[in-house]
């Protein structure tokens, strides 16, 4: 048994100074969606991929996978990233676990699934992400308070893996307590239920600026993507 994964992609490009959504955005002739997408279609443990689109886009984004063999449908987002993936959880058929990814980190490994896959079977909530490179302090009224170590820190990535049941009751939870979080482990946590960590790599970037274009460009062009 597998997994199906949901991918939001209902954004803008504000951050970039655009006025269409970032993931259109193509990198080597590729939109960014289709390069996050096709790292899912090539992993033999995902057996669907469903998308959360602005309604205005829905159109384009069936054109761009038309011949996906493992896009099986394609949503109406919400006005915040965690009603996108709401809308999406609960029409979806049951299934035993998902695996919920950013639509713009196009990166994703193969090794990074198959590490979220495995401890998802045992752990029922799991994320992935790296270390931070940098000494981060905590500063109050222009004063170092504490220096935080580094070893204990995570920049968290996505995928996001978990139990279908459980995360559907986390989302379901969330919204009747109108809990505001900036990822889905955030809602488990909310449960009181423990989230496992798994490693990520440095290039599983979140393309956001222009930046971010310039280092994906480089990271395809290097060609050692898993």
């Amino acid at each position: 048994m597998g997994y199906t994964a949901i991918i939001p992609a209902a954004g803008l490009g504000k951050r970039m100074g655009m006025d269409y959504n970032k993931v259109f955005i193509r990198i080597n002739e590729m939109a960014v969606i289709q390069m996050t997408v096709s790292q899912f279609e090539k992993d033999d443990h995902c057996e669907a991929i469903y998308l959360a689109a602005r309604a205005d886009e829905i159109e384009s984004m069936n054109e761009l996978f038309s011949d996906s063999k493992k896009v099986k449908g394609i949503f109406a987002g919400g006005s915040e990233r965690q009603d996108s993936i709401y809308n999406v959880l609960k029409q979806i058929p049951k299934c035993r676990y998902v695996m919920i990814h950013d639509g713009a980190r196009p990166f994703v490994t193969k090794d990074t699934l198959d590490a979220l896959y495995e401890s998802v079977k045992v752990d029922k909530a799991v994320i992935c992400g790296v270390n931070v490179k940098d000494t981060i302090k905590i500063v109050d009224d222009g004063l170092v308070t504490n220096t935080v170590p580094r070893e204990r820190l995570f920049v968290v990535h996505t995928p996001q893996a978990f139990d279908y049941d459980l995360i559907l009751k986390a989302h379901r939870e969330a919204r009747e307590n109108q809990l505001a979080v900036t990822d889905d482990a955030m809602m488990v946590e909310e449960l009181g239920r423990s989230v496992s960590v798994v490693p990520s790599n440095y290039d599983n970037i979140k393309i956001t600026t222009t930046e971010d274009l310039i280092i994906a460009e480089a990271i395809l062009q290097r060609g050692d993507l898993g």
